[in-house]
């Protein structure tokens, strides 16, 4: 017998979408024609995601300049500062809402 109720089955403690910020450095800028940007991804996005976010935004300069296939382009640096940590991240690296995602160029 239905009782009238569902049962939610959403993790109700992880947010829809995550907002993060974006800074490029040095040759990067000129590369992808931009310094820094804000937006809003769906949870479990990935600095991936970032990348096809400002190539969608800027054009498809953005993604050559920073991946090859699906990893981070030879050269490519990006770390992830959030309100706990500081570290060097890979493309597939999962964002938390109010991340900084930074991209260097390093020779």
């Amino acid at each position: 017998m239905s009782t009238g109720t569902t049962e939610a089955t959403a993790d109700v403690d992880r947010p829809a979408s995550v907002g993060v910020g974006v800074e490029l450095t040095g040759v990067l800028v000129v590369r992808t024609g931009m310094r820094r940007s804000q937006m809003s991804l769906a949870a479990g996005a990935t600095v991936a995601d970032v990348v096809d976010r400002l190539a969608e935004r800027r054009g498809p300069q953005v993604r050559r300049a920073l991946l090859k296939g699906d990893r981070l382009r030879q050269g490519v640096v990006a770390t992830v500062r959030s309100s706990e940590s500081h570290e060097r991240a890979s493309a597939d690296t999962p964002l938390a809402h109010g991340d900084r995602v930074r991209f260097e160029f390093v020779d």
